[in-house]
């Protein structure tokens, strides 16, 4: 997985980048083996630079995989629990994907053998 971590109103550090990509590893579990071909682009900062207490820390994470493209947003009091909640939604919505790409191909391989016993009768 290829990982593009950009900071906006905040300094960008190491360990902010190295958080990222832990939480991005376990996004990288849910994935098939063969989509080899996967971007993420991860936007973390500070909403406003004003505001002093609230939600002012968000995270973004825009994920390309082959046909099909996911988006998470997140905002919270501090930057590691926006990262987090952003990780469990993507987590969430690859999962939700690949769940419905699996029963469609049994679905397709249900209406496809009812078919072959229909015409052997």
């Amino acid at each position: 997985m290829r990982i593009t971590i950009k900071a906006t109103g905040i300094e960008h550090t190491n360990a902010i980048d190295s958080y990222v990509k832990k939480a991005l590893a376990a996004v990288e579990k849910v994935l098939d083996p063969n989509e080899k071909s996967v971007l993420a682009r991860i936007d973390v900062g500070m909403s406003t630079k004003h505001h002093k207490t609230g939600n002012i820390f968000y995270a973004e994470v825009t994920m390309r995989l082959p046909g099909k493209d996911f988006r998470a947003t997140s905002k919270a009091d501090t930057l590691y629990s926006a990262i987090d909640a952003m990780k469990d939604e993507i987590t969430r919505e690859v999962k939700r994907h690949h769940e419905k790409a699996r029963e469609d191909k049994k679905k397709g391989g249900r209406e496809l053998k009812r078919r072959i016993v229909s015409e052997k009768e």
